[in-house]
């Protein structure tokens, strides 16, 4: 799987277990029907997950030049800032945005991948 594939599901799984730790997600919701049983992983190891891959971001983009990518990648990524605001608090234009996005994810994807955290089924699997 390419790199920018998997920082997309890891992504994901990262908003998803955001939502979790933040409690967005309700235990119950007796206004609407239960959709059948959801896996969630237990709170300590979601914030292990959510730690493991602003790391690997930061890790991936620790370039002293990619400072900026470093700013997209907490704004846009992993405080998911609206798309055109983040462009105004990343400060460049949309072109370079748009550029700096496919940068973060494939340099991020790879370090997913070589960190362990994707497929995230075998992160949470694994007890280590």
């Amino acid at each position: 799987m390419r790199p920018p594939e998997v920082f997309e599901i890891c992504l994901e799984r990262y908003r998803a277990l955001r939502a979790l730790i933040d409690g967005k997600i309700r235990a119950t919701d007796m206004a609407s029907p239960s959709g059948g049983y959801h896996w969630r992983p237990e709170r300590a190891r979601a914030a292990e997950y959510l730690a493991d891959f602003e790391m690997a971001g930061w890790r991936a983009l620790r370039r002293p030049m990619w400072a900026g990518r470093r700013r997209l990648f907490l704004i846009y990524f992993v405080r998911g800032v609206e798309y055109r605001r983040a462009i105004a608090l990343v400060g460049v234009p949309s072109g370079t945005f748009d550029y700096w996005t496919q940068q973060v994810k494939q340099s991020v994807g790879r370090e997913l991948e070589r960190a362990g955290l994707f497929p995230p089924s075998r992160y949470f699997r694994c007890r280590g």
